[in-house]
């Protein structure tokens, strides 16, 4: 008996360890299923789990951005994609103080393992070929406001007569309406030369599609040499409505509010620049000649996560809705002065504004040199 049951409890021992010795089952992964095969989707088709992106790191390079709606524009699209979530993205903004700091900042980003290197104003257009000439695969370039000529920058310039071109209309139908049809008309300005020409040729453009009578010596330009001096700017204006001047072009930047100022001590009507600058308390700023450079930054930042810079030259104007005029083409923030910019100002400047689009005036900037009327 006692050896019967030595023998039972031996065979119960060995098909424990026998059955011990088998896989476990579970829910994910039977034991009669082939490892590669658990391995697969659970359905034919089925998504696989997204991959998090790596994170890229965006410098953007420019002038101190203060209060400049040309560069406030680019900062405030960073900011926007980055806190939405749109890109897996972090991006500083590096301001250079003086000529010299472009060549030694644009380096430096490349340097320190940015890759996307973001150059907004023309200082930064041959600092950024050298770089992007040294160093092709270490980032990724793009500039706005002007050339780059380089296999490996992409640049977004603007069409700024096409605006400017509708300011000219607004300036002439504003000074008739007033009872000065042939001016003088005003302009103060940052910088004179070819390459802020194609703003005051637009402005007198527009202002002749209205009176063709108009000759050179009924505009009057000034010029600030500077984007942040706003005394200067309001003692040009200042001289330019003791001279007869209606309606008064701002275009130097944070220095117009010196004309802005001007304007409402005077009683002159002006437009602002690149974002919308009408004010409730400045009825006098009766329109802004945009520039959305905020636009431009999301085209870029779309493309650099998308598909990567594509280097080349794109310009871009009304029909992209880059440029404009406040009231004109775009909705203002404030309610428009429809005392002095009226109903019938506003449907000429439309018209032409699809002109325009359309490809039926086409405004080729001409050599200033080469230009007279």
């Amino acid at each position: 008996m006692k050896r019967k049951i030595a023998l039972l409890v031996g065979l119960l021992m060995l098909t424990s360890a026998l059955f011990g010795c088998a896989p476990q089952q579970t829910a994910a992964q039977p034991a009669s299923q082939p490892a590669a095969e658990a391995a697969a989707p659970a359905a034919e088709g089925a998504p696989e789990a997204a991959q998090p992106q790596e994170t890229k790191r965006i410098a953007v390079i420019c002038d101190p951005v203060g209060v400049n709606p040309f560069l406030t524009q680019v900062v405030d699209e960073c900011a926007a994609a980055k806190s939405a979530g749109r890109y897996p993205m972090d991006y500083t903004v590096i301001e250079c103080a003086d000529d010299t700091a472009w060549s030694e900042n644009i380096r430096a980003s490349v340097e320190e393992g940015y890759n996307l290197i973001l150059v907004v104003g023309w200082q930064g257009a041959d600092p950024l070929n050298e770089v992007a000439t040294q160093f092709p695969d270490k980032a990724q370039y793009a500039i706005i406001d002007t050339v780059c000529d380089n296999p490996n920058v992409k640049s977004y310039i603007f069409k700024p007569q096409e605006a400017a071109y509708l300011i000219g209309v607004i300036a002439a139908s504003i000074s008739a309406d007033a009872g000065k049809p042939d001016g003088p008309f005003g302009g103060v300005h940052a910088n004179p030369g070819q390459g802020s020409f194609e703003w005051r040729w637009g402005y007198m453009e527009g202002a002749r599609s209205v009176n063709p009578n108009l000759t050179m010596d009924d505009f009057i330009f000034n010029y600030t040499k500077s984007y942040t001096d706003a005394p200067v700017a309001k003692e040009m204006a200042l001289q330019q409505a003791a001279q007869g001047c209606v309606f008064i072009n701002a275009a130097s930047a944070v220095a117009d509010y010196g004309t802005f100022e001007a304007a409402l001590e005077k009683g002159f009507y002006t437009s602002g620049q690149d974002a919308d600058q009408t004010s409730p308390d400045n009825p006098n700023i009766v329109t802004t000649q945009v520039k959305y450079t905020g636009v431009v930054t999301g085209m870029i930042l779309e493309e650099y996560f998308t598909t990567g810079i594509q280097p080349g030259t794109v310009s871009l104007g009304l029909k992209e809705g880059v440029v404009g005029a406040t009231y004109i083409t775009d909705d203002g923030v404030n309610p428009r002065n429809t005392a002095v910019l009226t109903d019938a100002i506003v449907e000429t400047a439309r018209a032409a504004a699809e002109k325009i689009k359309s490809g039926e005036l086409v405004l080729e900037v001409p050599l200033e040199e080469n230009y007279s009327f």
